[in-house]
């Protein structure tokens, strides 16, 4: 079941609703296990300012997870970028639905005062009343393991963290599980590549080495922030709907706003996937989620590829 913006919230019991959308290589974990690696990276502010991932090798075979632990009130981490030391705190304001997006930015962990993963679910102004009332409650998430350098901690008001569950696709608290499309957000939360920031002057400036000895990935040149929904024009090719496979669908879109051509997955499942398989033409505009590709990072190449949210013909 998936559910659009303004349907009314339906939970329904964890065995039926899991059968729908859990995807056959999706890895399974607890908040105990995931929490220490996503947030054992560490900052330097430079020049240039540096980012180091250890763990890297097993950071990056995490594509789609499934996270068990406790759903916390919401935390804000701060991270001194001087002795790497992470500060959390209870945010007073508690949880709320970003204005500019619409998502809901909610954390998982093992307990309070410890650092927590941050999820966001979509389109979630439905959903916060729940949330609201589940605080301390087990949960388990399933979405997507997202690398981006948005919030990494260089900035006093970071809420720290360069990994993140995001989009959410089912969530279970207390026994009943809803699950949830990949959806558009609020458009004005949408940037294009070139505006307001060049993302490829960005990207370009950004630099990355894998000492495979100590499993750990060394990225400079970052600015520290960056984009997350993006809409693109292009040209897609090379499509490959992996349905019986359970992995996510994949193509590549050539842009003349990106300038070279780019890697984008579309999880099963979802709307966009279906918008793919019902392409009667190669051009494209579309909405996507910028992911770092640590995949690519270990092979020493910065490289940023898409998860498609949104596929209309052009």
């Amino acid at each position: 079941m998936s559910v659009d913006i303004g349907e009314k919230p339906y939970w329904t019991d964890q065995e039926s609703a899991l059968k729908q959308i859990s995807p056959a290589n999706q890895r399974s974990s607890t908040a105990a296990q995931l929490s220490p690696l996503a947030n054992s990276y560490t900052i330097n502010l430079g020049p240039p300012k540096t980012i180091i991932v250890p763990n890297a090798s097993k950071l990056a075979t995490l594509q789609e997870v499934s996270v068990d632990g406790v759903l916390l009130p919401k935390q804000f981490i701060r991270l001194d970028p001087r002795t790497n030391k992470r500060t959390i705190a209870v945010d007073p304001a508690g949880y709320r639905v970003n204005a500019s997006d619409g998502d809901l930015h909610f954390d998982l962990g093992t307990r309070g005062l410890q650092p927590q993963i941050t999820c966001e679910l979509q389109n979630a102004a439905a959903y916060l009343s729940q949330f609201e009332r589940s605080l301390g409650l087990r949960i388990i998430v399933d979405g997507f393991f997202r690398c981006l350098f948005e919030h990494p901690g260089f900035l006093s008001n970071d809420d720290a963290h360069i990994f993140e569950i995001h989009p959410v696709r089912t969530v279970t608290l207390a026994g009943k599980t809803q699950n949830f499309d990949v959806g558009i957000p609020n458009q004005k939360s949408i940037h294009t590549w070139t505006s307001p920031h060049p993302l490829n002057n960005q990207d370009n400036r950004v630099k990355v080495s894998y000492n495979s000895a100590r499993d750990t990935l060394t990225f400079t040149g970052m600015d520290g922030q960056d984009e997350n929904y993006v809409r693109v024009p292009g040209t897609v090719s090379q499509v490959q709907l992996n349905p019986s496979s359970g992995s996510p669908a994949s193509f590549v879109l050539t842009s003349p706003d990106i300038g070279h051509p780019i890697e984008v997955k579309s999880l099963q499942n979802t709307k966009a996937t279906r918008q793919l398989a019902q392409l009667k033409t190669s051009k494209v505009s579309m909405i996507a989620l910028r992911n770092i590709a640590l995949t690519e990072a270990i092979k020493g190449k910065y490289a940023i590829n898409l998860l498609a949210i949104d596929i209309q013909p052009a």
